[in-house]
């Protein structure tokens, strides 16, 4: 049953069902009163009542912040993924409340950011806040009729680039890496040439994880959630059995920032232009142009999905021609 009554100058209205909780909300007029507690009283008895206060006190920003303190630390890419929420929460779309965030909005947002950064990021930005609302609404008890990013369009991406390494360019990072202070930092660049792995996974790799009699390392809590057997190479083992060992047992005892300060250092002395990330995606190419079939790549490299892999993998028409006249037999 509702009761209206008077409070200074407004009308509360307070609902008490059994078996549901007890809702208030306050009106300027009776008139209006009446009519939210006659509809409100209606929807309970349908069981279609849904309490939108919480989306109309709670701000996007307030939901990000709260996603990034209890969701975000339990990720594997928790590092990257924080910066990204608070670059988000700097934006004026962070400042609406959850129920005034419309899909109109959404699709505003994401015209007026594609202005600024490129279409990969703008899908990224528009993925994070479904993803926190999507989690807010299922795990938190949070009532939204819709998450207001579904059904929005995201920005045509264009077609992976081609971008590789050269030989020439990944001795100059190999050289220079020699003078640089992070003194792990030519082992790490020539251990992941020579085996693909992602940096996390060598930044994480233990004197312990190296069985050198038969060539192998295991690689723990990879990207996939699980262990990985690699094969090691004949220059990948010389590096291991060449580093020193720090005090935790890492081969490679640095952290994802300061490895990034120190990669941009050396970007800079060497010219080459180039991701850490992009020494994986010529590790799979080169494999696949010497002639490994796909299981063997991605049982090496991680990649649980085909998909994933054919992403990674930058084999020139060049190559392809070459492959294919290798095998012409001249008929006279």
């Amino acid at each position: 049953m509702a009761t209206i009554r008077k409070k200074r100058n407004k009308w509360q209205v307070v609902i008490r069902r059994k078996n549901h909780p007890t809702i208030s909300k306050m009106f300027f007029s009776k008139h209006d009163a009446s009519t939210w507690a006659r509809e409100s009283e209606l929807q309970i008895a349908k069981g279609l009542y849904h309490d939108l206060d919480e989306a109309h006190r709670t701000k996007l920003k307030e939901l990000l912040e709260r996603y990034v303190r209890e969701v975000s630390p339990k990720k594997k890419c928790y590092d990257s993924e924080k910066y990204k929420y608070a670059k988000l929460m700097r934006m004026k779309i962070a400042n609406y409340s959850l129920a005034k965030l419309t899909p109109t909005k959404i699709a505003k947002f994401r015209d007026a950011l594609s202005l600024d950064v490129g279409p990969a990021t703008v899908n990224k930005y528009l993925s994070h806040i479904q993803v926190a609302i999507n989690h807010a609404r299922r795990e938190w008890g949070l009532y939204l009729p819709i998450n207001p990013c579904e059904g929005i369009k995201r920005m045509k991406e264009p077609e992976q680039s081609m971008t590789r390494i050269s030989d020439l360019e990944y001795n100059l990072l190999r050289n220079n890496a020699r003078r640089s202070k992070l003194k792990c930092l030519y082992g790490l660049i020539t251990f992941a040439w020579e085996t693909g792995a992602r940096r996390g996974e060598c930044l994480k790799l233990k004197r312990s994880d190296v069985n050198f009699k038969r060539g192998t390392a295991l690689l723990r809590d990879t990207k996939n959630g699980a262990d990985r057997t690699i094969g090691l190479s004949t220059e990948a083992l010389s590096i291991l059995n060449n580093l020193p060992v720090a005090p935790d047992g890492r081969y490679f005892p640095t952290n994802a920032d300061q490895f990034k300060f120190y990669w941009k250092q050396l970007k800079r002395w060497t010219g080459v232009d180039k991701t850490f990330h992009t020494i994986r995606a010529e590790f799979a190419t080169r494999r696949f142009e010497d002639g490994w079939d796909i299981t063997m790549v991605a049982r090496q490299g991680g990649w649980v999905e085909y998909k994933a892999l054919k992403r990674y993998v930058r084999i020139s028409a060049e190559h392809l021609a070459e492959k294919l006249n290798s095998n012409v037999v001249n008929i006279k």
